[in-house]
């Protein structure tokens, strides 16, 4: 019998959901007009947000990333990053690494870790459902995404202790602490880069040891850095990455109720639920990096001439009403194009598959471990502690409980 509810939720009543954005508007922008907004570098930049004119950005050749990532370019971000890193490439660079990874990183490509994903979700909740009361990201959520990660690179899972401290740092990206920001992003490099050099043991059956082993196979072949490019992506965004958006679904579905109910009932519409709500869940507080163009560019909401910034927000083109009627409504069933939560075109993410494995898997094995899951009622979800960061913002808690039923 379906639980389908008579009226869906919105995540305009999901507590802090949808944060403040990372930039200043100067002129607003609507899905008819682009505005303009001043991004953290100081730079001002064409605010773009009607969904069919983001979409001609993200898969436009002419909109690119790589002079954004130079000493004093318009920036979401307050430090640079490896000129080597995918978001940073454009044609015909991007798709020689894209390439190379697309197999592996694949819907195929990843099934054979559904298995592990289930067993360690079993392993990792065998203590929490004992008790009347446990914190699912703590306990669950953010050792699960390490645990996985680790695995597919073929990392050792006592490096995380290391390697973590540094990646929510670089993923949180505090203007304030700049110089720390750039030391744990270069230490994060250094170690991804002794993985692929040898000095650090891995895996023989991890990604690290495979992207090495078949380096030749690009053409030109990959080099060192190219390769350290990669997996530092890997790393970020196979672990914080995945761990954000994962504990802000857990977090809306629980929060909502009703979502829960309906992934307990009818396990498989998990994909469908899972993608209406990826299509409201942004990152951190930039949904995209900005483009810089290389010559005009007509789009339905203004003409951007040659050499100006283009911020294509993602956030707000899933948004866009006349294409996602009633967007704030949490719909799983609805009909639409598909959003662009993973980016489009050249730049869509390589990790989006392993993201939507590990949260259907989840949610799959943990709705059938506590179908009676809830949030706990000691703490508001208004007071929930977050962390909040630029590619980072998530509920840094989710204590939840499981209602016993008798008889």
């Amino acid at each position: 019998m379906s639980v389908m509810p008579e009226v869906f939720p919105s995540v305009a009543d999901i507590p802090h959901y949808d944060c403040t954005p990372g930039y200043q508007t100067l002129q607003p922008a609507t899905y008819q007009q682009a505005g303009k907004i001043k991004l953290l570098s100081g730079h001002e930049a064409w605010h773009v947000i009607n969904y069919h004119d983001v979409k001609k950005v993200l898969t436009s050749n002419s909109c690119l990333r790589g002079p954004s990532n130079l000493p004093d370019a318009p920036s979401i971000l307050p430090t640079l990053t490896p000129k080597d890193l995918l978001l940073n490439l454009d044609f015909p660079h991007h798709a020689r690494m894209k390439r190379f990874v697309a197999k592996d990183y694949s819907a195929s490509g990843l099934a054979w870790l559904a298995p592990h994903i289930v067993d360690a979700i079993e392993n990792l909740m065998q203590r929490p459902l004992a008790t009347a009361r446990f914190d699912l990201y703590q306990d669950v959520l953010d050792p699960l995404a390490v645990q996985i990660n680790c695995l597919l690179l073929g990392i050792p899972l006592e490096e995380k202790d290391y390697f973590r401290v540094l990646s929510v740092t670089v993923q949180k990206a505090n203007p304030q602490q700049v110089d720390d920001l750039i030391e744990k992003f270069t230490a994060l490099y250094t170690y991804v880069r002794e993985h692929v050099t040898g000095e650090r043991q891995h895996d023989d059956e991890g990604l690290i040891a495979r992207f090495v082993a078949m380096r030749d196979s690009a053409t030109p072949p990959l080099n060192d850095d190219e390769i350290t490019a990669i997996l530092l992506g890997s790393l970020l965004g196979g672990d914080q990455n995945t761990l954000t958006v994962m504990t802000k679904i857990f977090y809306a579905l629980l929060c909502t109720g009703t979502l829960w109910q309906q992934v307990v009932a009818e396990p498989e519409t998990i994909p469908q639920v899972v993608d209406e709500l990826i299509r409201l869940t942004n990152l951190g507080t930039a949904s995209a990096f900005p483009r810089i163009c290389s010559e005009d560019i007509e789009l339905s909401t203004a003409r951007i001439p040659a050499g100006a910034t283009i911020f294509p927000d993602v956030f707000l083109a899933n948004r866009d009403p006349e294409v996602y009627p009633q967007p704030l409504t949490i719909n799983p069933f609805r009909n639409g194009p598909r959003h662009l939560q993973f980016g489009y075109g050249m730049h869509h993410c390589m990790g989006q598959e392993l993201a939507k494995l590990e949260i259907c898997t989840a949610i799959k094995t943990v709705s059938r471990l506590a179908p009676d899951l809830q949030l706990a009622h000691d703490v508001l979800p208004e007071n929930f502690i977050w962390n909040e960061g630029i590619i980072l913002r998530r509920p840094a808690q989710l204590p939840v409980c499981i209602t016993r039923k008798q008889g």
